[in-house]
């Protein structure tokens, strides 16, 4: 299933929606509403996505069924235009996406994950710390708040205090079972699916606080982790590893690689950060490859300025798109 966090325009609640094709136009089902429509039996399905995601298996078994038998009912038009008027199923163009969970509990990030972004960034950033393009035995990481989380096509505000705004395209995991201490063999069984995002960078903050050992503001700014379209669940990427992954900035093209150059696997990633509690909605991004814009020659051509529109693309998940906006100056 493509499941997605969505708003009506013109709402503030949110709801969870599975994407479905019908008659060549996609469209949201919205999954609680439907399942009382159809009276489909399983767990009641309620319209957060961590909470969904807290019923397991059992409650994306429950979510599937109520798609199976709605699809098979929206195929005659008269069904369509009548859930349409109830606001059972949604056109996309009606409803705004929201990331597909708006609030991780953890937003776990991986740094240094893919062998060519390790090398541009030995061969051209020699005012980073030594350490950055040395090779490692296990994954570097740091965090970001939930509340930079934005989804997709949320504008993201250029900060005053940087002359350097980066993109970083990343394929990210999304917990679905409470676990700790899992091996790689067992770390399948606890992915609830993936989904894209965006690892927006302040370079000249965060550089700074890299050379003292630390890295906050220059990964934290507001809207700074775009994540979506959908949450695609496992079951429809049987192999994280053979997904293509392509970021373009103002339709130039700009990163092209695929999972399996990732060097430690979703699996091995998955097990590591593992010696933390995981919970249903954490998230880890799996890191980025080459193609940044502030290894680029001459970077300043590269980097981000406002109007600049990112698209990020990767296999069977769909693509996450943003624009730079001028920050308002009571955000100042």
């Amino acid at each position: 299933m493509k499941l997605a966090t969505y708003r009506h325009k013109g709402d503030t609640a949110s709801r969870i929606g599975a994407a479905v094709e019908l008659g060549g136009a996609r469209y949201l089902i919205d999954l609680a509403a439907a399942q009382t429509k159809l009276s489909v039996l399983g767990l009641p399905l309620p319209t957060d996505m961590r909470q969904l995601l807290e019923l397991g298996e059992p409650g994306l078994d429950a979510a599937r069924a109520v798609v199976g038998k709605a699809v098979v009912t929206l195929g005659d038009a008269a069904a369509l235009a009548m859930w349409r008027s109830a606001r059972l199923v949604v056109a996309e163009d009606q409803i705004s996406l929201l990331a597909p969970v708006p609030r991780p509990g953890k937003l776990i990030m991986v740094g240094s994950n893919y062998k060519s972004h390790v090398g541009e960034a030995g061969a051209t950033a020699s005012n980073l710390p030594p350490a950055r393009s040395e090779k490692h035995d296990w994954p570097a990481a740091f965090s970001k708040f939930p509340s930079v989380v934005v989804g997709p096509d949320e504008p993201i505000p250029y900060p005053s205090h940087t002359r350097q705004l980066d993109y970083e395209a990343e394929l990210c995991v999304v917990i679905g079972k409470r676990c700790r201490a899992i091996s790689e063999a067992d770390a399948d069984a606890v992915i609830a699916g993936y989904t894209i995002g965006n690892d927006i960078s302040l370079r000249d903050i965060q550089f700074a606080e890299m050379r003292r050992g630390l890295i906050l503001l220059g990964k934290n700014s507001d809207a700074s982790s775009p994540l979506g379209p959908y949450l695609v669940t496992r079951d429809e990427i049987p192999d994280p590893q053979e997904l293509h992954i392509r970021c373009w900035v103002n339709g130039a093209l700009r990163q092209d690689d695929t999972t399996a150059h990732m060097t430690f696997s979703v699996r091995q990633l998955v097990s590591y950060f593992s010696r933390v509690t995981l919970e249903p909605g954490d998230v880890i991004a799996t890191g980025t490859p080459a193609g940044v814009g502030i290894f680029q020659n001459p970077p300043e051509a590269a980097l981000l300025k406002v109007g600049d529109r990112i698209d990020i693309e990767i296999d069977r998940i769909g693509r996450l798109s943003n624009t730079i906006i001028a920050e308002a100056p009571n955000d100042r």
